[in-house]
C-alpha cells in the first residue's frame, strides 16, 4: 500500500494531450484556450447571465443606472521572452531609444488586450470597464509578463454600440457613468512602453566614480542626462498613445497609468575606468474618448450649487 495512501498520478490520455496541443496552437496565434471560448459563447446566448466581476457595489449600481449590464469578468495574459536578434545593430551604450527592449513590453500588452477583447466579444459584450493591468519582468529585463482583467458589459442604452467597435476602458464604473452623462463615448484603451538608454557624459561619469570626503560624490549634484532621459521617454510614449487615439477618432485621452523605472548599468574601459549608463522605462496606459458622441444619458450632470447655513 502506498505511503500515507498517496497514489501515482495517472498519465494524460491521448485526448487530453491533443487538447493541450490545440490550446497551445491557439495561444501561439494570439487566441485563447478552447474551453474558455466555449464557456464565453454560452454566456453570449443568455439574456440575464449569472456573472462574476471585480466591480464594487457602487460601481455595479451606477453601471446599471447608466444602461450597462455587467456580463462577466474577462481577462487576457501574455508572457514574452526577449529574443537576442531583436537588438541586432542597436548600440546599448548609446543615448537614445532602445526598440529591442520596448518591443517585449508592447507585444505582451497588445496580445493581453487582444485576448481580453476576444473574451468580451465571445460573451456578447459591447465594452469592458474597470480594466486593470499588472506586469513584471521575469528574469532578464526584456522578459515580460502582463495580465489584464475587467468587467464585460452590454450597452442597453445605445444598442448600436457593437457596430462601432468594442469600447474598452481603464475607468471605474463611477467614471464611466459621469462620462455618459456628458455625452462622451469610450473609444478604447491606448498604451505604450518607451525605453531610453542614457549614456552619461565624462563629467557625470566622474561624479558617479568619485567618493571620499573631498570628492565630487560628497556634494548634491543633479545628473542632468538622466533627468532628460525621463522627459524623452515620456514624450516618446505620449506621442504613440496620441497616435493610437487619433486612429480611433478620439478627441481626448484620460491617462490612468504613468509610471517609470530607472535601471543602472556600468562597464569598464581599459585601465579600469567605469562608464555608467541607465535604462529609463516609461509605461503609459489610458482610455481614448470621443466627447460629444451622443446625447447625455441617463441625465446630464447638474450644475454645481453652493449651500450656506447661516444658523451655524
Amino acid at each position: 500500500m502506498p505511503l500515507f495512501g498517496s497514489r501515482k498520478p495517472e498519465p494524460p490520455t491521448e485526448a487530453e494531450r491533443r487538447a493541450v496541443e490545440v490550446d497551445l496552437e491557439r495561444i501561439r496565434t494570439g487566441g485563447i484556450p478552447a474551453g474558455a471560448e466555449e464557456r464565453l459563447r454560452r454566456l453570449s446566448s443568455v439574456a440575464e447571465p449569472f456573472f462574476t466581476s471585480d466591480l464594487s457595489v457602487k460601481e455595479y449600481a451606477l453601471a446599471e443606472a447608466s444602461g450597462l449590464q455587467p456580463v462577466a469578468q474577462v481577462m487576457g495574459s501574455s508572457v514574452v521572452r526577449q529574443g537576442w536578434y531583436a537588438n541586432a545593430g542597436v548600440g546599448y551604450y548609446q543615448t537614445g531609444a532602445v526598440p529591442g527592449l520596448e518591443e517585449p513590453w508592447n507585444l505582451s500588452r497588445d496580445r493581453a488586450f487582444a485576448r481580453l477583447a476576444q473574451e468580451a466579444d465571445l460573451a456578447g459584450c459591447d465594452g469592458v470597464i474597470g480594466i486593470e493591468m499588472s506586469g513584471r519582468a521575469i528574469g532578464d529585463p526584456g522578459n515580460t509578463e502582463l495580465v489584464v482583467f475587467g468587467t464585460g458589459v452590454r450597452d442597453r442604452a445605445f444598442p448600436d454600440r457593437r457596430r462601432r467597435g468594442l469600447g474598452m476602458c481603464t475607468l471605474t464604473g463611477q467614471e464611466v457613468d459621469k462620462l455618459r452623462r456628458i455625452g462622451a463615448e469610450v473609444c478604447g484603451v491606448v498604451g505604450y512602453t518607451a525605453v531610453i538608454c542614457v549614456q552619461l557624459s565624462a563629467g557625470s561619469n566622474w561624479v558617479m566614480n568619485s567618493s571620499g570626503i573631498f570628492g565630487a560624490g560628497s556634494q548634491n549634484m543633479e545628473i542632468v542626462e538622466i533627468s532628460r532621459g525621463v522627459y524623452q521617454a515620456r514624450a516618446r510614449a505620449m506621442a504613440e498613445v496620441r497616435r493610437q487615439a487619433e486612429a480611433v477618432q478620439a478627441n481626448d485621452i484620460v491617462i490612468s497609468r504613468l509610471a517609470h523605472t530607472i535601471e543602472h548599468r556600468e562597464y569598464e574601459q581599459i585601465g579600469g575606468y567605469r562608464m555608467h549608463f541607465f535604462y529609463v522605462t516609461m509605461n503609459v496606459l489610458g482610455t481614448a474618448l470621443r466627447l460629444g458622441a451622443h446625447p447625455p444619458h441617463p441625465a446630464p450632470l447638474p450644475d454645481p450649487t453652493l449651500t450656506l447655513d447661516l444658523n451655524r
